[in-house]
């Protein structure tokens, strides 16, 4: 007894302190008259190839001259071909409709954000993120591509059931098959040891607005006892 008594003290002891989970409500982005940042993403094609299994996006909040001051996503990746939803190309001109999951991945939120609740940062894992994309052809090209992104994640340290939800909608701007990614946008990132791999890609680009990040069912968890009096007086009584 007193040994598994020492043992659940040293877990307790352990266990990190905080102040606060963040906090309730639903967050826009500035371009919807929210205080988010919008943001910008890199998205890695490990085979040099869109839209396919191991693709891995790197997205950070931009406010007009820094990046992921705000908020951070990092590291989710494609883990299945892309679904043909819709094909309207006909004689070069139309559009086609994929659908795209991912799966890992990593947030990251300034604890000065709006949903600031005490803590200095909040960390997450990504549990679902699924993107619908729309590419429109002129003349056999490709001419835009754009994102609907929904994106849930789990808090780290928290209450199990606090959680977010984000809905983005991302602009491609580019790819290293037309040319070098740009200054002020985020290093293209590796899914298979999460990491960086610098700019040369290959890969894509471009802006990420309409953000809706909602927090939900975050609550402060009970103080465990942590004194040995405490802890004898719950396992001995």
């Amino acid at each position: 007894m007193k040994s598994a008594i020492t043992f659940l003290l040293a877990l307790l002891v352990s266990a990190p302190a905080v102040a606060g989970p963040p906090t309730n409500g639903t967050y826009k982005s500035s371009d919807l008259g929210g205080t988010m940042d919008v943001d910008r993403y890199t998205e890695y094609w490990p085979t040099g190839t869109a839209l396919t299994i191991g693709n891995t996006v790197n997205e950070q909040s931009w406010n007009g001259t820094s990046l992921g001051l705000q908020w951070w996503w990092f590291c989710p990746y494609q883990v299945s071909a892309p679904t043909l939803l819709l094909d309207t190309v006909a004689g070069g001109n139309g559009q086609k409709i994929w659908r795209l999951n991912y799966m890992g991945g990593t947030s990251w939120l300034s604890g000065t954000g709006p949903w600031a609740g005490g803590d200095n940062s909040y960390m997450a894992n990504i549990d679902t993120w699924s993107a619908i994309v729309t590419q429109t052809f002129s003349g056999g090209v490709i001419v835009a591509e754009v994102r609907t992104v929904n994106a849930q994640a789990t808090f780290v340290g928290y209450n199990a059931t606090c959680t977010s939800i984000q809905l983005t909608n991302t602009d491609k701007f580019g790819d290293t098959n037309t040319g070098s990614l740009p200054a002020n946008f985020p290093d293209f990132w590796d899914w298979s040891s999460c990491v960086p791999i610098g700019t040369a890609g290959p890969g894509e680009w471009g802006s990420v607005s309409g953000i809706t990040f909602t927090v939900t069912n975050c609550a402060v968890v009970p103080v465990q006892e942590k004194t040995w009096g405490g802890v004898k007086r719950l396992y001995m009584d």
